[in-house]
């Protein structure tokens, strides 16, 4: 594993590329459509110049070949090797364009097993996974992630991913309970949003609106970085939240498709996926925790991570209530992370 190597496996319009080469990283970024390549090469000519960044103008099949690849002509990020995917059942326009194709195991061969890996690719993702040599893992992995995926799961287990955060894309927000002390804000900041209360009203046009784009604006800002609309923010240690064990995992995704069918309005600040998906979320993963100290280090705060992050013991009443406190209106003193 090269600790000075990310993988970016979806490059699109390379906004988290620029992320990773501005922490210092060198880049191999993945890229099937031949425009976003084109624009991207001209975005970062002197990073590619230098030797920072390699783009690939590939897409990652089961094997190496010439494919169709399906362009969707109202939101490019929903592009697939799958036409289903790439046009949503057929609800967007799409074009048929031919893409080289690799596979992901010759990528790793090429450049090496990189420190984080990100994939995003509408379709191939578990492809990335299973390429992987469970021996020479990366040590931090995001994938997009639709609860509940057992195969995903059972696949990212078997590679030796054994600790996971699932994060809301909207906020980067972790599922988990009882939610961050952002959430709550973030509850709040959605509900008078939304509300049509005459005097939530006045607060927006008295400058409430401003206020409420603030919070909003806090958790896609990291070291001075802005998370443009669509990127997928922090990765490894900077994500906020816990790191959770597969079994705490479980109980947690159960336990928030259950809000969500039940109880949405506890949820406004973990976004509604797109089509039956309820969630819009990235499962991120590391495979290095044994020996490690999670949340700090302590005792005391081990203890906590396996009684209150979702943890399988917790009584589904228990979970609810939990849940139910993030429609509290008192905003809180203190922000974790």
């Amino acid at each position: 594993m090269n600790p000075k190597l990310i993988y970016d496996v979806g490059m699109h319009n390379g906004d988290d590329t620029a992320y990773y080469l501005r922490r210092g990283f060198r880049v191999v970024a993945i890229e099937p459509n031949p425009a976003l390549v084109a624009t991207a090469s001209e975005r970062f000519c002197r990073e590619i110049e230098v030797g920072e960044l390699k783009i690939l103008n590939v897409g990652v099949a089961a094997e190496d070949g010439e494919l169709p690849f399906w362009v969707c002509l109202t939101d490019s990020r929903l592009s697939s090797l799958y036409r289903r995917d790439a046009s949503l059942d057929d609800r967007h326009p799409v074009e048929e364009i031919r893409v080289p194709c690799r596979t992901f195991r010759s990528i790793l061969d090429d450049f090496g097993v990189p420190f984080y890996l990100k994939v995003d690719i509408q379709g191939n993702d578990s492809l990335c996974i299973e390429a992987l040599d469970p021996g020479d893992v990366p040590k931090f992995l995001s994938i997009e992630f639709v609860l509940w995926n057992a195969p995903l799961m059972t696949l990212m287990r078997a590679r030796g991913f054994n600790r996971f955060k699932c994060i809301s894309q909207t906020h980067f927000l972790p599922l988990q309970l009882p939610p961050l002390s952002e959430a709550r804000l973030i509850q709040r900041a959605e509900r008078l949003s939304r509300t049509r209360n005459m005097l939530v009203r006045v607060f927006r046009r008295l400058g409430g609106r401003r206020w409420i784009q603030r919070q909003f604006d806090r958790l896609r800002t990291h070291d001075g970085w802005i998370f443009p609309a669509g990127s997928s923010g922090p990765f490894g240690d900077e994500l906020r939240g816990c790191w959770l064990s597969h079994e705490e995992l479980c109980a947690t995704a159960r336990e928030f498709l259950r809000l969500r069918q039940e109880e949405p309005r506890t949820l406004l600040w973990a976004s509604a996926g797109l089509g039956s998906n309820p969630f819009w979320a990235d499962l991120h993963a590391r495979s290095d925790y044994r020996g490690s100290k999670p949340f700090g280090g302590t005792k005391k705060a081990k203890n906590l991570e396996g009684r209150v992050f979702g943890h399988v013991s917790d009584s589904p009443r228990r979970l609810r209530d939990q849940a139910l406190r993030v429609d509290c209106w008192r905003l809180p003193t203190t922000t974790s992370r």
